[in-house]
């Protein structure tokens, strides 16, 4: 009898053991998403002063992004996620009625690539269930989607551009704030840091036996905030460099640099005594990025067990 019992005791925790230990077995999963960003930064925005961030949201300056994604879990909750993401952003003066950026007239849109990991914590399982609550009886999900919350670092690259005419120019190279000029800023980098932050949803497309063969499907929602270490996504940043008139940069630079620095002509060659506001450093640049994704998690291997 002792023997029984102790050989109870042994097999009793065996199926929850099992059923703890079940997203051991296949942690790997691949994504492909395609969405919208919005770009949060010093050109354009909402019509009023003083907003930041998201406050600062202007869906006209919406544009796209895709995404390549590879998420590993790490536990019963925990996943991390490496992201490849090209999006593409823009800004205009000319889009928000606030009077002090509208007088500026600049504009820009850039490329940006990012490569970026993140850790995801799941706040909401899919619960089973039946699909309209039976009491006693068990079958599909009534609740059909996972939350999770997510957050990381990654690096960006970028490279703004400004319209004139109907020709896109870089403006890095023109130095539009005097950068290398006296009293100028320091020539600015097209790499920086970025955290991206935000939430996510998903759904199980495919389940059961099938998806043991054959893999499962699942497809997710991911709106997130990522905040960049750089002010000159834009292009813009600090103050006219040459409202004081001293025509350093005119002497320094090319025509475009003059235009670029200035489209409206009211803030350089003389017109101020002292600098003027062109951008506020003090406020990195952001942008927020929403993407779905197609996630694919690949059968696992069998292995040791026989073919038929």
């Amino acid at each position: 009898m002792q023997k029984i019992i102790i050989l109870l005791l042994a097999i009793l925790p065996l199926p929850v053991f099992s059923q703890a230990q079940k997203w051991k077995r296949n942690r790997k999963e691949y994504s492909i998403g395609f969405g919208a960003t919005n770009f949060l930064g010093d050109l354009g925005g909402r019509n009023q002063i003083g907003t930041d961030g998201f406050m600062d949201f202007e869906i006209k300056a919406t544009r796209y992004a895709a995404s390549l994604g590879y998420r590993y879990q790490l536990g019963r909750d925990w996943f991390v996620k490496g992201n490849l993401i090209y999006a593409k952003v823009s800004g205009a003066d000319n889009l928000t009625e606030q009077t002090s950026r509208a007088a500026r007239q600049l504009n820009f849109k850039s490329n940006i690539i990012e490569l970026s990991a993140q850790i995801e914590y799941m706040l909401i399982k899919q619960k089973s269930g039946h699909l309209y609550k039976l009491r006693g009886v068990r079958g599909k999900s009534w609740f059909r989607f996972e939350v999770y919350a997510l957050a990381g670092i990654g690096g960006i690259w970028y490279d703004p551009k400004g319209d004139r005419n109907g020709t896109w120019h870089r403006l890095s190279p023109l130095n539009t704030e005097g950068q290398g000029l006296p009293g100028g800023p320091k020539d600015y980098s097209s790499i920086t840091a970025v955290i991206p932050y935000g939430l996510g949803i998903r759904r199980n497309l495919s389940g059961g036996a099938r998806s043991r063969h054959f893999g499962s499907w699942s497809i997710s929602l991911e709106l997130t905030m990522r905040k960049t270490f750089s002010d000159y996504i834009d292009d813009v940043s600090t103050v006219y460099y040459d409202s004081k008139g001293t025509g350093a940069l005119g002497a320094g630079y090319t025509d475009d640099a003059l235009y670029f620095s200035d489209p409206s002509g009211r803030y350089i060659n003389g017109r101020y005594g002292e600098d003027q506001q062109r951008g506020d450093s003090s406020d990195k640049d952001a942008y927020m990025l929403g993407i779905i994704s197609l996630n694919y998690k690949p059968a696992r291997r069998r292995r040791n067990l026989p073919k038929f």
